[in-house]
């Protein structure tokens, strides 16, 4: 994972969540890490002050141990290494975006990021009313054709395509099954190359896809999977923040399922037994890019097997299963496996 921050930097010195709490940091010293009651951050500087600042909005808790914990603490390395005055804001739901980073762009800070595929359209229509304010649409592919807003992300296709591999070569029910809370733009093309991929093994292999509607309540995604596996799935497939454990839990409460992680190592994090593998998502590196201010020109940025922003970690998988993702991994990095 750490290859990923000096690939992807030197590619781009070449070219450019709310419980009504908020936190701060400036110069890498955390404080007012609130995550109740109401209100919101307060300007205390002017705006020469506020110059090379960075705000970062999540959906979910900077503590969930996975994206946005992650991209939270890219931010954190940020402020320390370059100095710069940070604040973010938690657990944002969906009728609160507009105000908070209005509120964020009103306080001057000069980059301001959505972290999660559901701040699009809100980051678009603030960033019309502050076209000074660079905006990161983070974990998404559309900049809305502003050219103050920039999006980016890991590949989730070709950590889709990977997770694929393993599962096909795993699976002896040949039904697999995928579990995510929204399928989003970026979820739908993990979904999509996941699919490509057990195709690619076994065109008989019966895919299944659910919805949780809520990222970190591990009680329904537990609730989910535990259906699935009763209704044949002997391998699954998370795309998970927090919720992730509940997967984990019900897959190992079970005794004939096979779990293959993404955004994170499911065997270290939630310390399941059954893992085949997982596809790894470097979110520090990308939270770091985001907040040092590399990529913010206005375009589309993914990052892929080719700058090590996804990478895979073994487990309990075979020889053949194995030998097949280090195959697709050569592929998908020198651009002979195109997905779909």
């Amino acid at each position: 994972m750490k290859k990923f921050l000096s690939l992807v930097l030197s590619l781009a010195l070449t070219l450019a969540l709310v419980a009504c709490g908020g936190g701060s940091t400036s110069g890498g010293s955390t404080s007012g890490g609130s995550t109740s009651g109401g209100g919101s951050d307060t300007a205390s500087s002017s705006n020469d002050d506020m110059k090379g600042s960075v705000a970062m909005v999540l959906s979910g808790l900077v503590t969930d141990e996975a994206f946005n914990q992650y991209t939270y603490e890219g931010m954190l390395r940020a402020a320390d290494e370059k100095g710069i005055k940070t604040a973010f804001r938690e657990e944002v739901s969906q009728d609160e975006q507009l105000e908070v980073i209005r509120q964020f762009a009103q306080q001057g800070y000069s980059i301001i990021i959505g972290q999660g595929g559901q701040f699009g359209d809100a980051l678009a229509q603030v960033a019309d009313e502050f076209p000074d304010t660079q905006f990161i649409f983070s974990v998404g592919s559309e900049t809305y054709g502003k050219p103050n807003l920039s999006a980016a992300t890991v590949s989730y296709r070709e950590a889709g395509y990977l997770g694929g591999i393993m599962a096909a070569l795993t699976t002896k029910t040949n039904k697999v099954g995928m579990i995510t809370g929204v399928f989003y733009a970026n979820q739908s093309m993990m979904r999509d190359a996941f699919e490509q991929a057990l195709k690619s093994v076994n065109p008989d292999i019966e895919f299944v896809t659910n919805e949780t509607n809520d990222w970190a309540d591990t009680d329904t995604a537990y609730n989910v999977a535990k259906a699935m596996i009763t209704d044949g799935c002997d391998v699954l497939f998370p795309c998970l923040d927090a919720a992730g454990a509940g997967v984990a839990a019900a897959v190992d409460d079970s005794e004939n399922c096979m779990l293959v992680g993404s955004v994170a190592d499911y065997a270290t994090v939630y310390n399941c037994k059954n893992v085949v593998g997982s596809v790894d998502f470097n979110w520090e590196g990308l939270g770091y890019l985001e907040s040092c201010g590399d990529l913010c020109d206005g375009q589309a940025h993914e990052v892929g097997m080719a700058n090590d922003g996804v990478s895979a970690i073994f487990n309990d998988i075979s020889d053949d299963a194995l030998a097949a993702v280090k195959e697709a991994m050569s592929g998908l990095a020198n651009g002979t496996i195109v997905l779909g």
